[in-house]
């Protein structure tokens, strides 16, 4: 008796240990959402690096593409601890940021860094580095002396152009002869 009371006690101990197992294995159906990062694309200034060193003009507009998974609500867009004005225009497949450098990044080298979040809430941070260039010296070009035409009815008409030396014929130098209305033969028909 003692033999089978062991054996169902060891019968019993493996059931429970094998429908444990089984608990432990049970997965649901409904995977988590993975957060993507927004992906973004089509900068438009040139960033500012050293073989080219190219200089972005002030005030100038520019704009990036961002993936349709990122929340354009909260967007946001920084240099040189200012906020940067843009607006987003969206469609099925993209979000396009424009905005326009701020006059107080004129002359100097800028960060422009984006803060991208996504819908189901992570975030892409990127950034360019970018120079803008001095505003244009404006030069004091001199003004052309004023010439005064003369008064008085004789104005002297200009010479005629000599060509192989030869002067052109009187008639090349004066005003062509009125030329009268012919009707047109259809015009007569009709």
């Amino acid at each position: 008796m003692m033999k089978l009371d062991t054996i169902f006690k060891s019968l019993t101990l493996v059931a429970v240990a094998m429908s444990s197992i089984e608990a432990l294995a049970y997965s649901d159906a409904k995977e988590k959402e993975r957060c993507r990062n927004p992906k973004v694309q089509e900068f438009t200034l040139p960033e500012y690096k050293v073989p080219d060193k190219k200089e972005v003009p002030p005030e100038t507009e520019f704009s990036f593409v961002v993936s349709e998974w990122a929340n354009p609500k909260k967007f946001k867009l920084t240099g040189k601890d200012l906020d940067i004005p843009f607006t987003v225009q969206s469609s099925e497949t993209y979000h396009k940021v424009k905005a326009k450098l701020p006059p107080e990044f004129t002359g100097k080298s800028v960060r422009i860094s984006a803060r991208i979040p996504a819908i189901l809430g992570c975030y892409s941070t990127i950034g360019w580095l970018i120079k803008v260039a001095d505003k244009p010296k404006v030069l004091d070009v001199p003004k052309p002396a004023e010439t005064v035409a003369p008064t008085g009815a004789s104005v002297a008409a200009p010479a005629p152009a000599v060509q192989n030396g030869v002067a052109p014929p009187a008639s090349a130098t004066q005003p062509p002869k009125k030329v009268e209305n012919i009707q047109n033969i259809q015009d007569i028909q009709n």
